[in-house]
């Protein structure tokens, strides 16, 4: 069995940091759901991050935009000077991340079963990567299971993604599972690419699909870690 995780929102809260940096430069200009546009703001940061690969946004644009079109929304409009001040608190607050609660019990069960065990993250490369060291995941993945898109070329949701991981790691799709917060990116992705999926949909988001794909959805860490010992 082969078991491929998600980084963000998988592995650990990724809404802490986008919380926290809220929290101190606008929470008191708005009354609006900062879950709500925690969701939002990982909404553009996919359709931006699209844009850049295409050569259409340049990277130093990216975060602002972000930012910008998130608090928009609501009716906040944000400077690139104040999106400059919130990427450097939303940074030094990602140093200071944490795994889920229960998710190395988890790990070590997949260790039991030998589990073939990596990561496949939408990212650029140096923040993505500096988020497995804060998180101290070189214990459960060594650098060679953990797969960037921002260094691989391919992004989810995009079958090439993981087909990437399958020729590096010599996986056979009929025995591996990918475990993924986000449906669209993650189930969608994976079950394209002829991989078992695992909704890992611990915000309760809906499903987009009338018929939601994915072999199996949990919850929570410890609906994953029996599911995951009952595989």
């Amino acid at each position: 069995m082969n078991l491929i995780f998600d980084l963000d929102d998988t592995i650990y809260n990724l809404m802490q940091p986008f919380e926290k940096t809220h929290r101190k430069m606008f929470a008191g200009k708005t009354d609006a759901d900062c879950t709500k546009l925690f969701m939002k703001s990982r909404q553009y940061s996919d359709e931006i991050m699209e844009g850049e690969i295409r050569g259409e946004i340049p990277h130093e644009d990216c975060f602002y935009l972000r930012i910008m079109r998130t608090y928009r929304d609501v009716g906040i409009n944000v400077s690139r000077e104040e999106s400059d001040v919130f990427e450097k608190l939303y940074r030094e607050y990602q140093k200071k991340i944490s795994v889920f609660d229960g998710i190395e019990d988890m790990f070590h069960i997949c260790k039991e079963k030998k589990a073939e065990m990596a990561i496949l993250t939408n990212g650029r490369q140096t923040p993505q990567y500096t988020k497995v060291q804060a998180l101290g995941l070189s214990k459960w993945f060594a650098d060679d299971h953990v797969f960037i898109s921002g260094s691989i070329g391919f992004q989810k949701p995009d079958p090439e993604a993981f087909w990437y991981v399958e020729k590096k790691l010599g996986l056979k799709r009929e025995e591996t599972w990918y475990v993924g917060d986000t449906y669209p990116a993650d189930v969608s992705g994976a079950k394209n690419a002829g991989w078992h999926a695992i909704w890992f949909n611990h915000r309760n988001w809906m499903c987009p699909d009338k018929k939601n794909r994915a072999d199996y959805t949990v919850q929570n860490m410890k609906e994953l870690t029996e599911l995951i010992q009952n595989l």
